[in-house]
């Protein structure tokens, strides 16, 4: 019995790694409690009033297997040769129970449902599916569940918790802060429910009160670090970005701040125009290892850019040099091309545009309706005079929706650039047919007067 305990364990494992739809919205310490574990281990015996029903050889049974229950493998041996299709309920809630224990929780939930089978109405077995449910991240079977057992009569602090936590999983946070609040009634020191309350003000972007049950619990527990992170998230959204910016630092000095804190910190930085700040929070952020390294290369490169139109453009040229060292040359094509060409457009705006067009051209080759990167090879060549190589990349261009107008207006300006006003004219007219604007317009009217008074 034994090694399949061990056989179990291991199954349970690997489902464990398995990626869940949604991602647990933070981790529980309850399930470290030994308080929990008392609480969940001294339900092993019978309520009469609400349990099924135990005849006097059951609770021989029972007897037997309370001295077991310190040795799960023994006492789920014992067990094996005691729960059948006839046996009481109350043996296959025991079965369950020890596999939950132990961490097994497929297994758990087996033996659950086959008590629920026997008896539909066994709270309790309600309450352990659900909870095994939870901890194998298995959201809607832990709401449907754990509510049954409330609805049955359960009422206490964890059963509502972990619904309030599975319901936040599913980004139904109205209905988690109603359900965390209820479990503090049960539990008022509980800092996973006041922690997911917090987080379920957050979700309904009740930033006020989500920023004052930080300061709350930080009053009794300053060694909560992390609740500096969230009371910053619910500044940010008040718009108070100075407070935001100050939680963020303390952490950052203190050595407790996160990837997504230093991130964060560096886009506050990035909107009130403070580049060298957003640098270093930058660099610091992709330095580390709890990254999502595909996202945050996207988001790195996405920050350098707006560097350059902030015309920091030291700071966006090393951002971008970090960026591609963390990225080592291992990028799917789509991010890839867009470092690439924020990498050009810094060269183009140093006037390094001989540097810039090869790098174009390879952001072209990874994505041929790339636009922005035929406009700006269209530009270079042009400002090299060599008309040719610029008219096809404009006319590359306007193949796609989102350049046409603008690569139209580009091509009438070549050609008002060689006196062939004639074909410019149409092209001025189809862009601003697409796009309409002033300008346009003004020079389409200027150039049929001149037309006209040409052909007299």
């Amino acid at each position: 019995m034994k090694s399949v305990l061990t056989c179990l364990l291991i199954a349970s494992t690997s489902a464990a790694l398995a990626a869940p739809t949604h991602r647990a919205p933070y981790a529980l310490q309850l399930w470290n409690d030994p308080d929990f574990a008392r609480y969940f281990v001294g339900t092993y015996g019978s309520l009469p009033d609400v349990e099924p029903t135990l005849k006097d050889a059951d609770r021989e049974i029972l007897q037997a297997l309370l001295p077991l229950m310190t040795k799960p493998a023994d006492a789920l041996q014992f067990l094996s040769k005691v729960v059948n299709k006839d046996s009481n309920a109350i043996f296959d809630f025991q079965m369950a129970s020890l596999y939950f224990d132990n961490g097994m929780m497929d297994a758990s939930e087996k033996w659950y449902a086959a008590a629920l089978a026997k008896e539909p109405s066994f709270r309790r077995a309600w309450r352990g599916l659900g909870m095994a449910q939870v901890r194998g991240m298995k959201w809607p079977e832990a709401v449907s569940s754990l509510g049954k057992a409330i609805g049955l009569g359960i009422q206490d602090g964890p059963t509502y918790g972990l619904l309030a936590y599975a319901l936040l999983s599913l980004d139904r946070a109205s209905s988690a802060e109603s359900a965390y609040r209820q479990a503090l009634m049960f539990q008022p020191d509980s800092m996973d429910w006041k922690m997911g309350l917090v987080r379920a003000s957050l979700k309904q972007l009740k930033a006020a009160e989500a920023a004052a049950l930080c300061d709350e619990i930080l009053r009794d527990h300053p060694e909560r670090m992390d609740l500096l992170s969230l009371q910053a998230e619910a500044f940010l959204v008040m718009k108070e970005n100075t407070r935001a910016t100050e939680n963020l630092e303390i952490l950052v000095r203190s050595g407790q701040a996160k990837g997504e804190d230093m991130k964060r910190l560096g886009d506050i930085y990035l909107a009130s125009k403070e580049p060298a700040l957003a640098l270093s929070a930058y660099s610091r952020w992709l330095e580390r290892g709890d990254k999502q390294p595909k996202d945050d290369v996207t988001h790195a490169i996405a920050a350098a850019e707006s560097m350059s139109l902030q015309n920091a453009m030291t700071e966006a040229t090393l951002l971008l040099k970090k960026t591609k060292q963390v990225a080592n040359k291992d990028l799917p094509p789509e991010s890839e091309a867009k470092l690439l060409k924020v990498e050009a457009r810094l060269q183009m705006s140093a006037g390094k545009g001989d540097t810039a067009a090869p790098i174009l051209q390879r952001v072209v080759e990874l994505n041929p309706m790339d636009g922005g990167a035929l406009m700006l090879l269209g530009q270079h060549f042009s400002d090299k005079s060599d008309n040719v190589k610029a008219t096809a990349y404009y006319e590359r261009a306007t193949k796609i929706k989102d350049t046409e107008a603008d690569a139209l207006i580009r091509l009438a300006q070549l050609n008002i650039g060689a006196s062939k006003l004639a074909d410019a004219l149409p092209l001025l007219k189809r862009s601003n047919d697409l796009k309409p604007r002033d300008s346009v317009q003004k020079l389409i009217q200027d150039l049929e007067k001149f037309l006209k008074k040409s052909a007299r």
